[in-house]
């Protein structure tokens, strides 16, 4: 079944046509992902299919009943709304469900005939419902999320519209994920997520149950997650089945195909013209005069495109630099009073390739402009090697003159050059006509991300320090800069969420964050499995060492008792085993630890009661935590220790009143 079905949808934003006849159906369970050149139009379509903006033409059809969510890339917030609060309200529907069905289950009993057929019935369709919302697990549903997208606890309480914009982001992710409607809709949601988030997200969209339309230039994503690419280019949609990798090779066999029938036709159009032309007026004009009514009905095919409007990026000779790019002894980061990071020992070598990693807010961006001499450090030096000449790429392009053009920034960097060469650069990027006049302060992020590409291309640096390149860059241009990227002869260290990216281009990995810092060799890939590694050797040590405190442990002998020569009295029994006793007459009611009979043998036997569940849930949680299953899912395995510890506090108050009970 369907949850969403669009024909022919239309939309200008004045002479630009960004949507012309888009037809699109995406079925239950369905995850699509979406992508194309940035101002192509994908998130004014999202738009239009969430209900947000209007169509001009066209059709939008979603079932009845269908539940519809949609997360925007810069979301509002109503005054006086707490993030949390903000989040629970996505449980709503899942409370009134739960409500519902602990008042069906406790009226059964006072339903007959077709009445209690009708409870039965609408019991059944209300837990469905529940297990389908996973709402049985409600109560801490919202936590989960806001942990996993990596939102700061003493951020849950502040009002949703002083948040950041990324936190604003992530707050209005959390509320639809909780929420689980029957279409999910995600415009871009990796963009204000550290990399633990993202690879949280992703295994939360891939065990998703909806149906999902996610906008991403993540390509890893793309290709864990969905099961259809749709490419949307110059107003019109292609469908491709697979992940994103898939899509790559399908298109360009769709290309390769296309393209060749073009040639076919193109040649036989010509001979047939050619044919045409010679004969006409001669013996065989009658055939001539057929073949040209005859070319006229052919329906002539266009010409394909492939990869359109990819940005060529060169660089320039670059100077070799020494050994040694940057080194530093004992250096401390920070802002004023709030030291990030202390007592750290650095050396980028040339050839290195540094991915730089760490949570929000580790300090990575301090640490970066610290090594590029563009913030002082709090204690310690940085020294430059010989001839390191750093070209320094800020995420937010904050060293751009909003009032200035591309070509008068051009321009400022390159006082000596002509008019001509400074256009044919800023053409690499993109930048023609009347686009390298236009005011920065104007351009979309990625546009501005394209000017300080090309500002840093032309600068001619010995090692790069790249914050978040690909912030903003579509899928083609994030592919050009990689390919100039592997052909620079310097060093890079490099801050970035694009896990592919770094794949392809890093050979180290420093990992900045609250434990300190640390160094792996290899790409981002062997870094993440060598994290798993000690987080599954970390969990192999607890779950032996909770068997091992799971075991029964033999009461010691009382002093007293061990100078004795007679033999020692008969342990105590153990709550369970009293509680296993059948009961007897009054004469033999349950007696306490020093055989004296309990004021209130009811108490008494429920408290003995609730110490045998309590150790059959430990006996249980201990099992699980030993099996493969729960130990290589680490939020299982967090939930269970948390409860394990709960149990045992629970135990040892329960046992000291049970020996102590009078």
């Amino acid at each position: 079944m369907s949850v969403l079905i669009i024909r022919g949808l239309e939309k200008h934003f004045g002479a630009l046509e960004v949507l012309r006849g888009l037809d699109l159906a995406i079925e239950a369970g369905e995850k699509v992902g979406v992508v194309g050149r940035n101002g192509g139009g994908k998130t004014t379509m999202m738009r239009i299919a969430a209900g947000i903006e209007p169509p001009e033409r066209g059709e939008l059809t979603v079932p009845r009943g269908t539940r519809v969510g949609y997360v925007a890339q810069r979301p509002e917030f109503e005054p006086g709304v707490r993030a949390f609060e903000y989040v629970e309200h996505g449980l709503d529907e899942v409370k009134t469900l739960l409500a519902e069905a602990k008042d069906l289950e406790s009226h059964l009993a006072e339903y007959e005939g077709e009445a209690l057929e009708r409870a039965v019935e609408r019991f059944g369709r209300v837990t469905e419902q529940i297990d389908l919302l996973d709402g049985w697990n409600a109560e801490r549903q919202a936590e989960v999320v806001l942990d996993g997208i990596g939102l700061s606890r003493e951020l849950w309480e502040r009002e949703a519209r002083t948040l950041s914009g990324g936190e604003k982001a992530r707050v209005a992710m959390a509320r639809e994920l909780v929420r689980r409607p029957d279409l999910l809709m995600l415009d871009e949601p990796t963009n204000h997520l550290d990399l633990e988030g993202i690879e949280w997200l992703e295994n939360y969209l891939r065990e998703y149950r909806g149906a999902l339309m996610l906008i991403s230039h993540d390509r890893r994503m793309l290709d864990r997650v969905v099961t259809v690419i749709v490419e949307l280019e110059w107003g019109q949609l292609r469908r491709y089945p697979g992940n994103y990798n898939k899509y790559v090779d399908l298109r360009q066999e769709r290309f390769a195909s296309e393209l060749r029938a073009w040639e076919i036709q193109r040649d036989k159009i010509r001979k047939e013209q050619q044919f045409i032309k010679k004969h006409m007026g001669s013996q065989r004009t009658s055939e001539a005069k057929g073949r040209q009514k005859r070319l006229q009905r052919v329906e002539r095919l266009e010409r394909p495109y492939d990869d359109v409007r990819k940005p060529i990026l060169r660089l320039t000779q670059v100077e070799r630099s020494g050994e040694t790019i940057v080194s530093c002894e004992d250096l401390s980061i920070g802002h004023g009073a709030n030291v990030l990071a202390k007592g750290l020992e650095l050396r980028i070598a040339r050839g290195d390739r540094i991915a730089l990693v760490g949570p929000n807010g580790a300090g990575k961006t301090t640490l970066m402009r610290t090594l590029c001499e563009k913030k002082a450090p709090l204690a310690g030096e940085v020294k430059k090697g010989h001839k390191a000449e750093v070209g320094y790429f800020d995420q937010e392009s904050g060293d751009l003159d909003p009032a200035a053009t591309p070509f008068t920034t051009m321009r400022k960097d390159w006082p000596t050059a002509t008019d001509e060469e400074i256009r044919s650069h800023l053409a690499l990027f993109l930048f023609r006509g009347d686009d390298v006049d236009a005011e920065i302060g104007r351009l979309s992020g990625g546009e501005r991300a394209r000017v300080a590409l090309a500002r840093l291309i032309g600068s001619k640096p010995t090692w790069l320090a790249l914050d978040e390149p690909t912030n903003h860059l579509d899928l083609a241009a994030r592919t050009a800069l990689e390919e100039m990227l592997s052909g620079f002869p310097g060093a890079m260290l490099c801050i970035s969420h694009d896990r592919e990216f770094m794949d392809n281009l890093c050979n180290k990995v420093w990992e900045l964050g609250p434990k300190g810092f640390r160094e792996f060799r290899g790409n981002y890939s062997e870094y993440r499995a060598a994290i798993e590694a000690e987080r599954a050797a970390e969990v192999d040590r607890r779950a032996a060492a909770a068997a091992k405190a799971s075991k029964p442990q033999p009461a010691p002998p009382k002093p007293e008792q061990a100078r004795k020569s007679k033999p020692a009295p008969q342990p105590a029994p153990k709550p369970q085993q009293a509680a296993a006793a059948p009961a007897k007459a009054a004469k033999n009611q349950p007696k306490n630890q020093g055989g004296q009979r309990v004021r209130n043998p009811y108490l008494f036997e429920k408290l003995e009661k609730e110490i045998m569940a309590l150790e059959e849930e430990k006996e249980r949680l201990t099992r699980e935590m030993q099996s493969e299953e729960v130990y290589r899912d680490h939020e299982a395995l967090v939930e269970r220790q948390y409860r394990l510890a709960e149990i045992e506090r629970d135990l040892e108050e329960k046992n000291e009143t049970w020996a102590n009970w009078s």
